[in-house]
């Protein structure tokens, strides 16, 4: 199946500080295309994957530069468009001693945020595919009206949806509205993806086997809760279970969910065809557990280097994690 990513792509700065070499008093910034659906999409590309991404980019020298890295990284941009008033999103990421990243985004008129109904073009809706999106496809009124359109029309075409939740408060107008809003967006999906901090902060670490099993009630196939380097909790409406990740050094962690979700969805775009077969596939706890297999391995490659599309894994160096 091809998969198809909903959302934003934008630069991230990333400090130099904590780098091997570099005076800790003489800190700049780095250019990295990113943008957490971007990364996804480059990811399944990367692989050997066939990946989309729907989303606005800014007139301007960023945006040309994200078009044309997706382009040569194997994304189709059949459905990319440029926006005519907004400007590309900045992300400026620092890391600490173990790659772990504090955003500061700079988003007010953002090229990404510029999406309309009249974007959505006809050609999403003609085939099943896997649907990626974050939970920055419904953080603002206007992108929650576009994404409820979209998710209409993908589930006619009987299109896998697939919610990271991603969860950024900088990205919201009311980020008091985060945990509602994701709440009835996750109720309409096929599979979600959430770290256990995510969760956390949205509904309380008592609250969070609750939530994911009124999820499962809703009609949620599966899913999946990363927690850093401890093992990776999976649940479907028949199975549960946990997949260990792989022991690696991590220098930087801005691409590691990234890469995990794209290597899990490109092993599943070889394994079903649409939304029928994914439930199906959902109640084999071994089928799960190999594409966790890989997936992590995806993650750990993209934690061991800087950046994000950069970091991103091919076959190649996955299989010499073996």
């Amino acid at each position: 199946m091809q998969i198809l990513c909903m959302g934003e792509a934008l630069i991230d700065m990333l400090s130099t500080k904590g780098t091997p070499g570099v005076d800790e008093n003489n800190e700049s910034f780095r250019k990295f295309a990113g943008g957490a659906p971007a990364n996804v999409a480059v990811a399944a590309a990367k692989l050997g994957g066939e990946s989309y991404l729907f989303g606005k980019l800014g007139k301007d020298q960023f945006g040309e530069y994200l078009f044309n890295t997706l382009s040569n990284l194997g994304v189709n941009t059949r459905f990319t468009t440029y926006s005519d008033k907004g400007k590309t999103a900045l992300a400026f990421v620092g890391l600490d001693k173990d790659g772990e990243r504090s955003f500061d985004f700079y988003i007010d008129n953002a090229a990404h945020i510029d999406l309309t109904t009249e974007d959505l073009d006809k050609g999403l809706f003609e085939s099943p595919r896997i649907v990626s999106f974050c939970s920055g496809s419904v953080s603002m009124p206007s992108l929650r009206g576009v994404t409820a359109e979209a998710i209409q029309g993908f589930k006619k075409a009987g299109s896998i949806l697939c919610l990271d939740i991603n969860l950024r408060p900088a990205f919201w107008d009311d980020a008091a509205l985060a945990p509602e809003t994701i709440d009835e967006t996750a109720r309409q999906v096929d599979f979600i993806k959430a770290s256990k901090e995510e969760l956390v902060e949205l509904y309380g670490e008592a609250n969070i086997e609750g939530r994911i099993q009124t999820w499962l009630a809703a009609g949620v196939s599966l899913v999946l809760v990363t927690n850093g380097k401890e093992p990776v909790v999976f649940y479907s409406k028949d199975t549960q279970g946990v997949f260990p990740t792989p022991d690696v050094q991590a220098v930087d962690t801005t691409a590691a969910g990234d890469a995990f979700v794209g290597g899990f969805l490109y092993q599943l775009s070889s394994q079903v065809t649409d939304c029928n077969s994914f439930k199906l596939w959902s109640q084999n706890a071994e089928g799960i557990m190999q594409a966790l297999q890989f997936a992590t391995k995806c993650g750990a490659h993209a934690v061991s280097c800087y950046g994000a599309f950069d970091a991103l894994p091919c076959q190649d160096d996955i299989v010499n994690q073996d």
